[in-house]
């Protein structure tokens, strides 16, 4: 049998667990340069704010209703999000985390589900602080199914198992909810679908697998194979390697030198490099791709990209950067206001299957001490000289809390 777990409004339960004004209040999360809206309190969904709805198109509800508006701070995020999914490996030690906020757990072999359910949601909340929804079925399609309906009905008390129960009674719930309610299933998909007549949970599981694979995917013959009760998405425990690592970020304001380009292009290829250490990773190309704005300035709209290769596969910034200025300088065009860039690392190939090189210094020991300083320290106590501490092309956020778990200078102080 497995679970799916998933906190409930995951940002704002992370602000609110330093905040208690919050609770019981009509809260909203905003994304990168507090664009749009991408965590909302229950709160905030009566009030009919959309999950994605661009912040100045509702600047007036927000003003009228009071919703407390919050940037986001993902560091917090990562943290909380961390600590939680190591409570959760308790129960269990096949577990996949999913997402931030979602994780599978296989309770294969454990007895009276319901009542384990019930035990991760009160040890999450008593722990951790974060409410929680908790599915259990024979498959992940299923699972994500029963958590769906424990967090929208009431009845359930938060914890959905199917897997006692007939299948009768397991298609009459399917009856009430919306195909577009299925894990893998977006909204396309389901405009697609109603269009065969195939409009509830229920359609889905009853339609011929190999008429949907027909019309649709076999990723979508699964999912129905999976509605009844057969596991084609096995839990996995360990992530897949990725094969490109993409850092980029929008600017809290248009950029026109090719000095702060640099400065954006150093900060985001540290990251990356950075994350392809982390996954024992050497990249093989670095392209780097930067552009105005579409909306705003449409007759200077510019945006270009660069790929260049790698001598050799490496993992470090101070090797690769060079390279990237170099490729920054051909496509930089002056008098343009650009409003995004990145850097994209890709050929990605494993530490372990590399040929050593008798000249070069590639290996990733140098690298290991200086990622182990900014560990213990702070993020960027090791740095490339055209690395700001306080970029002004930094991200936009107004209303950030502080960075409780995650910064020295910003814990809590008792007073």
């Amino acid at each position: 049998m497995i679970a799916l777990i998933d906190i409930n409004n995951f940002y704002v339960s992370c602000e609110r667990l330093f905040n208690p004004y919050l609770i019981n209040k009509p809260v909203v999360v905003l994304s990168n340069n507090d664009g749009c809206v991408i965590s909302r309190s229950n709160e905030a969904k009566k009030l009919g704010i959309k999950m994605g709805v661009p912040v100045f198109k509702i600047k007036r509800l927000l003003s009228k209703k009071k919703v407390n508006v919050l940037s986001s701070n993902y560091p917090l995020y990562a943290d909380i999000s961390f600590r939680a999914m190591q409570v959760l490996s308790s129960f269990s030690d096949i577990q996949e985390i999913y997402s931030i906020d979602e994780c599978f757990l296989d309770l294969s072999g454990q007895k009276n589900l319901e009542v384990v359910g019930r035990l991760i949601r009160k040890k999450l909340l008593k722990w951790i602080g974060m409410p929680v929804c908790v599915g259990v079925a024979p498959t992940k399609t299923l699972a994500k199914f029963a958590n769906h309906c424990a967090k929208s009905q009431k009845k359930w008390h938060g914890v959905c198992d199917l897997s006692k129960m007939k299948e009768s009674e397991i298609d009459q719930i399917m009856t009430n909810v919306d195909v577009s309610k299925v894990w893998g299933v977006g909204v396309k998909t389901a405009i697609k679908l109603k269009k065969i007549g195939i409009n509830s949970v229920l359609d889905l599981k009853q339609t011929n697998p190999s008429k949907i694979n027909f019309y649709f995917n076999v990723n979508i013959e699964r999912t129905v194979v999976e509605l009844n009760q057969s596991i084609c998405f096995p839990v996995i425990t360990e992530a897949p390697k990725k094969n490109e690592i993409l850092s980029s970020r929008s600017f809290g304001k248009p950029v026109k030198t090719i000095e702060m380009l640099s400065e954006a292009i150093t900060t985001f290829l540290s990251r990356a490099t950075y994350k392809a250490r982390q996954q024992k990773m050497f990249a093989s190309s670095v392209t780097l791709f930067i552009r105005s704005s579409p909306h705003k300035d449409r007759e200077n709209y510019y945006a270009n990209s660069i790929r260049m290769p790698l001598v050799l596969p490496t993992n470090h910034h101070n090797l690769i950067l060079p390279i990237a200025l170099e490729g920054l300088r051909a496509i930089f065009k002056p008098n343009i206001k650009y409003v995004k860039c990145g850097v994209l690392l890709s050929g990605l190939t494993s530490e372990s299957t590399q040929q050593k090189n008798l000249w070069a210094n590639s290996d990733s020991s140098s690298m290991a001490v200086v990622d182990k300083i900014n560990n213990k320290f702070n993020k960027k106590s090791v740095r490339l000289g055209t690395e700001p501490l306080n970029p002004a092309w930094r991200m936009k956020q107004s209303n950030k809390s502080r960075s409780f778990t995650t910064s020295w200078d910003e814990l809590l102080i008792a007073q």
